[in-house]
């Protein structure tokens, strides 16, 4: 097939095999023969309509708002189209605009469940519960078999606290597709809650992935089947010896016990902290803590954001390090610097997060700013090889730790209050570095004013063997 110039019609041949291409995930020859497309025939829906989705999956966000945009100016009546700006809408943090744009679909078509369903996740997102409720509740009445629907419905009375109805949710979705692991995982955590650790140990093994076998291992600790933990550990880590949430565990039972495992990701994570400072690399600190502020609060946060560990607080969602521009590009050749500095430092550590350290310099970023009795649970980050903080305004600690970060090893179900933590009081323009399977949090704080930090993980897309 030629290119489609400006003198031609787009052919139904050309429309079919654009489709063909999306159908049968061929995203780059999609891409360009939609683009093709666009170029004779910038009016023409159908090519946006696809390029918006195309850049939604492969995580070109902005350019899939500019594309799914522009199908709306199409066309206001196109119902999919509304949908698919919410999605994108969402996924930049505009939750407000996500959650119009999705009732305007849900006008144009009152029997559309993936806008209903879409809708329910940005209210919860939002925190409005109930209402998201409601909606989860719309899209199941329109498509009764929606594990989906039933397992965000599930996931959202869960945390309205009717613990009950939730299990039912995620008992349904089970009946539905017995191997849904998001429902078996979410029914796991819920037992756990209910302290039925060998029902929970039970969906967490029929679940069976790298998150629900740690999720067990957790079990089996409640259980105190230490010698089955250790074996557990022992085979998982010849199978997936870089699995973060594998190396938290793993650390947390070697402390516990007082022996080691077999597991050799970072045994003892709090030795390799690592510090260092904003100043070393700008001669005004101040002046470039101002501006990088004012570049960040221009980037569109979300309270207590579901799923995150933040609260009183605000965070971002977007990449700041994607394509940076400005006081954040520097920030980011600032974090590289010191990676290097990292590396040099512990590169001949006889552990995997050294030995397997990743070839490629990818980093993921986002802003936290913290409020009065703002803090953070504490978590790991498992997508993440390092992760790091850089403190752009700090609290005083009043003499408490107040706003500082705390490093150990215990989780959100697995502790032992003998075990060692490292506290670490930050001051302005402060870099810390932390291997991502260490425990942290952040000390609440009684002061009333911001505590303002960016966050970023080191991300392992390549490893070097």
């Amino acid at each position: 097939m030629g290119p489609v110039t400006e003198s031609q019609t787009p052919t139904i041949k050309d429309l079919k095999t654009l489709l063909e291409y999306y159908q049968n995930e061929r995203y780059e020859d999609a891409e360009k023969l939609a683009l093709i497309i666009n170029k004779g025939f910038p009016k023409h829906k159908f090519s946006w309509k696809v390029l918006g989705a195309i850049f939604q999956i492969t995580n070109r966000t902005s350019d899939a708002l500019i594309a799914n945009k522009k199908v709306v100016e199409l066309d206001s009546k196109d119902h999919e189209a509304y949908n698919n700006l919410g999605v994108t809408l969402e996924t930049l943090g505009k939750l407000e605009e996500a959650e119009s744009s999705f009732k305007k679909a849900i006008a144009l078509k009152p029997s559309y469940a993936e806008a209903h369903y879409n809708l329910g996740n940005a209210l919860k997102e939002l925190d409005r519960l109930e209402e998201a409720q409601a909606n989860f509740e719309r899209a199941i009445a329109i498509t009764p078999d929606s594990v989906e629907a039933y397992n965000s419905l599930g996931n959202t009375l869960r945390e309205i606290g009717k613990l009950k109805e939730a299990e039912t949710c995620f008992d349904k979705v089970i009946e539905i597709n017995p191997g849904y692991g998001l429902a078996l995982m979410n029914r796991g955590r819920l037992l756990v809650e209910k302290e039925d650790f060998k029902a929970a140990l039970n969906d967490f093994d029929l679940c069976d992935t790298e998150e629900s076998r740690v999720s067990a291992l957790s079990a089996l600790n409640a259980l105190g089947r230490v010698e089955e933990i250790y074996q557990r550990i022992e085979k998982q880590s010849e199978l997936d010896g870089v699995n973060r949430r594998l190396a938290a565990f793993a650390s947390f039972i070697a402390k516990k016990e007082l022996r080691d495992t077999a597991n050799n990701f970072c045994k003892n994570p709090l030795d390799f902290l690592y510090f260092s400072t904003i100043s070393s690399h700008v001669e005004n600190y101040n002046s470039f803590s101002t501006e990088i502020i004012k570049e960040l609060v221009a980037i569109d946060k979300v309270w207590e954001p579901s799923g995150k560990t933040t609260k009183k607080g605000f965070q971002s969602k977007v990449n700041l390090f994607g394509n940076p521009s400005g006081k954040i590009a520097q920030l980011k050749t600032i974090i590289l610097d010191e990676l290097e500095k990292y590396y040099s430092k512990f590169k001949n550590e006889p552990c995997l997060y050294m030995q397997k350290w990743p070839s490629q310099r990818n980093l993921v970023g986002w802003y936290v700013i913290l409020k009065q009795q703002g803090h953070q649970l504490a978590h790991i980050h498992p997508s993440g090889w390092l992760s790091g903080v850089i403190y752009l305004k700090v609290v005083p600690s009043l003499g408490k730790d107040e706003g500082a970060i705390e490093f150990g090893f215990n989780g959100e179900t697995y502790s032992d209050i003998d075990l060692p933590t490292k506290v670490h009081q930050p001051e302005l323009g402060d870099i810390v570095f932390f291997p991502s399977s260490l425990h942290h949090r952040t000390i609440p704080f009684t002061t009333d004013t911001d505590r303002i930090v960016v966050s970023f993980d080191f991300i392992p897309n390549q490893i070097i063997k």
